[in-house]
């Protein structure tokens, strides 16, 4: 800037007098920030530190406050489906009452798939740094990380969610697990217990999988309920000794004294044989593995696939609508962490536009649940939460039982089949052509 040769007083000091050269372009107002930039920076530093802690402590304080949302704006993508197909989540209880035992039957019959009981086998495994992964011959795998972890990961589009290097595909849906490992002593049967109802066995060079704890583990015998899939405990020079006390020897099996031929043998995928006998048992042989089928119509597979399953259907010439409402929910959670949710029947307000005279008291009405492998059987819905604290902060207008509460891992997804019916034990007369009316809601709380 060029001088002005203008000058004015800045300061008196003793005798001293301090004058200062004015500037062209200047203005008081800069001037007033030449003249007091350390005083105004400091006072800057005060007030943007203040504005840090205020944010700190409003974070702090919110970390763990939670709200309950609806499905649709939480990242949990929630599908419901009847048996039929078609989707839809209201309900309509009207129909015929029946008993709990004939409920059950129903129920077992409708399930939204065969993943939550059967075997599978091994097939391959392979190590990664930092663990293993053993693929099973319904395309899911196991992955057993050194530090003790476990995850399991289902198929995508028929086939395997891991490589066997460990990396996890994108889409793969994943459970994370823990696990605790048992013995059967006297056989030297190792059984790993998986917290979400699975049991992962090992016997020699034949390793196992059964999705559910539906097995007889005794010191003398080993074999699962559903199926009667059983394991080689011993073998000499002519015969193996199977765990639920069959014996083998060349082409016959002999169960209680009595001797079975072998009536077909058949190859079927990656190298696996069947061997089927006359009185319906069978063995699957693969590779060093060797396993015995009591009831050789559960073995189900395709080209890609083996797995030994309840594929028993329900034959009875019934509508089942007749007796149970059933709906089917798929959840999948998006998040990357873990979400809470329930599952509620919230019961309409106007029976009139349904054309319904009289309500169907819900303490008549059962229901039944299967979350993946876990089944809740002959539930009464009279859990209403309506105006009580376990509405975690809904705000409920109408009548809302609550059916189910759970929790969805990281990329998670959960099969979950409900039946509600009428009580065959407790309804009386009174309640002839009536019906409750209510609509399933699934509600998710997220950390905010």
């Amino acid at each position: 800037m060029k001088k002005t040769n203008k000058f004015h007083v800045k300061k008196l000091k003793d005798k001293q007098i301090i004058v200062e050269e004015e500037r062209k372009e200047r203005s008081a107002f800069i001037l007033f920030f030449i003249r007091n930039g350390r005083l105004l920076f400091a006072i800057s530093m005060i007030l943007s530190f203040t504005v840090f802690l205020i944010a700190i402590d409003l974070a702090i304080s919110n970390l763990d406050s939670s709200t309950i949302v609806e499905h649709e704006s939480n990242g949990i993508i929630v599908s419901y489906t009847n048996p039929n197909g078609t989707e839809e989540n209201n309900y309509i209880i009207n129909g015929i009452p029946i008993t709990s035992e004939y409920a059950n039957k129903i129920f077992d019959s409708q399930t939204i798939s065969n993943s939550s009981e059967g075997v599978v086998i091994k097939v391959k495994e392979s190590s990664f740094k930092g663990g293993k992964v053993v693929f099973y011959s319904d395309k899911t795998a196991l992955i057993k990380y050194d530090d003790g972890r476990y995850l399991r990961v289902f198929k995508i589009d028929n086939d395997y969610g891991v490589d066997e290097k460990g990396i996890i595909s994108a889409n793969a849906v994943t459970k994370k697990v823990t696990g605790e490992i048992r013995e059967n002593a006297s056989l030297k049967i190792e059984l790993l217990y998986l917290s979400d109802g699975t049991i992962e066995i090992t016997k020699d060079d034949t390793v196992i999988f059964i999705r559910n704890t539906n097995i007889t583990n005794l010191n003398d015998k080993f074999y699962t309920n559903t199926s009667g899939v059983s394991v080689v405990i011993n073998k000499d020079e002519k015969r193996i000794y199977y765990s639920d006390g069959t014996i083998k020897e060349g082409n016959t099996i002999t169960i209680n004294n009595q001797v079975y031929n072998v009536k077909e043998e058949k190859e079927i995928l990656n190298g696996i044989k069947i061997i089927y006998y006359e009185n319906n048992y069978a063995e699957i042989i693969y590779k060093d593995l060797s396993i015995l089928v009591e009831k050789s119509e559960h073995i189900v597979y395709d080209d890609s696939t083996l797995e030994i399953i309840n594929n028993d259907q329900f034959n009875e010439n019934i509508d089942i609508n007749d007796f149970m409402n059933i709906k089917e929910i798929t959840l999948k959670n998006t998040n990357d962490k873990e979400a809470d949710y329930m599952i509620v029947l919230e019961e309409t307000d106007d029976y009139s536009k349904y054309n319904i005279e009289k309500r169907l008291a819900n303490e008549f009405i059962n229901f039944n649940i299967l979350v993946n492998n876990k089944k809740i059987n002959n539930q009464v819905l009279n859990n209403n939460i309506k105006g009580t604290p376990l509405a975690g902060g809904l705000s409920l207008k109408n009548n809302t039982y609550l059916l189910y509460e759970g929790n969805l891992s990281p990329n998670e997804e959960a099969e979950i089949k409900l039946g509600l019916w009428i009580s065959y034990e407790n309804i009386t007369n009174e309640y002839m052509n009536s019906a409750f009316i209510g609509t399933l809601k699934v509600y998710v709380e997220s950390l905010s």
